[in-house]
């Protein structure tokens, strides 16, 4: 339950961040060539109900068309860049949001929540370090008693 509310608290807290893009928006953009040299425009789109066709067709893409609904500039002007920060929050509310979704109907289920990569317990961890201690321990002692032997040699050396 805790991981739901470190999803939603997360969710908060990009909506504080900054504005958010409406959903089923993208930036497009169109070049155009004067004088030899390319610019392109970038602009914000959105998907609109097309109700001027008439439905006899029925795919999906005839339901729907695309209309301009900002004009945002070059790739260097900050309203360009904003609405790109935009529907980055977007997209990592609706990715936070489906993963909720997703712990919520495995809840309702009544099945528990599959974790992945399991970390080990705060126990296991403190007697993993514990055994390092130990071992860095002995290590030490054999350590100081073989230079404790090559300093008797040394100092027995010295005052024959």
């Amino acid at each position: 339950m805790s991981t739901q509310l470190a999803i939603k608290a997360r969710i908060a807290q990009i909506k504080a961040s900054g504005p958010v893009a409406g959903p089923n928006t993208w930036i497009g953009y169109s070049t155009i060539t004067k004088k030899g040299k390319k610019y392109t425009y970038y602009r914000l789109m959105k998907a609109v109900l097309n109700t001027k066709k008439p439905e006899l067709d029925n795919s999906p893409k005839s339901k729907f068309k695309d209309k301009m609904a900002k004009y945002l500039g070059s790739k260097d002007s900050q309203a360009y860049k904003d609405m790109k920060k935009a529907i980055q929050r977007r997209n990592e509310i609706q990715r936070l949001e489906r993963k909720l979704r997703e712990m919520e109907k495995v809840v309702s289920e009544g099945q528990s929540i599959p974790r992945t990569n399991k970390q080990p317990s705060l126990t296991t961890l403190v007697k993993e370090l514990r055994r390092q201690i130990h071992s860095l321990q002995a290590e030490f002692r054999a350590k100081i008693e073989s230079l404790e032997q090559e300093l008797r040699q040394q100092l027995s050396t010295v005052q024959v």
